[in-house]
């Protein structure tokens, strides 16, 4: 492994860990938060390739993280709200189904979920571009 190569593996893993802390300060390490958390930063890094490393966004991201973790206030909600969006994406058990029947939502119609989620993900990448950041 080339030093270029293997300095630009090390940039990756510490910003990988540095994500990881400053996203467990913002939640607070609350259970099922900092699952989701470790889910989306290990699905993020694992389907992207190096080329789309960009140190600029990493420190971006940082500092919105930090500003999260320090006030709640609106980068804290905007957390908040991303990490009960992604946990509903996972695959549930009966948990879910309970849940959507008593709010009187039929299973059935997961058009209004997708939809609801795409509509999501788009805002979520106008910020990013906005913010230079580089939230999942």
């Amino acid at each position: 492994m080339s030093g270029a190569a293997y300095m630009d593996q090390r940039a990756i893993v510490q910003a990988y860990r540095h994500l990881y802390q400053q996203g467990l300060k913002v939640v607070n390490y609350s259970t099922p938060s900092r699952h989701v958390l470790l889910r989306t930063l290990r699905s993020s890094f694992r389907s992207s390739s190096h080329n789309d490393f960009d140190p600029q966004r990493i420190a971006n991201t940082l500092r919105f993280l930090q500003r999260a973790a320090d006030i709640t206030g609106l980068e804290h909600k905007i957390v908040k709200n991303l990490m009960i969006v992604r946990y509903w994406e996972q695959p549930q058990g009966r948990k879910d189904l309970r849940l959507l029947k008593g709010l009187g939502i039929d299973q059935r119609e997961s058009s209004l979920r997708r939809d609801a989620n795409e509509q999501f993900n788009l805002t979520l990448m106008l910020l990013n571009e906005s913010l230079g950041t580089c939230l999942k």
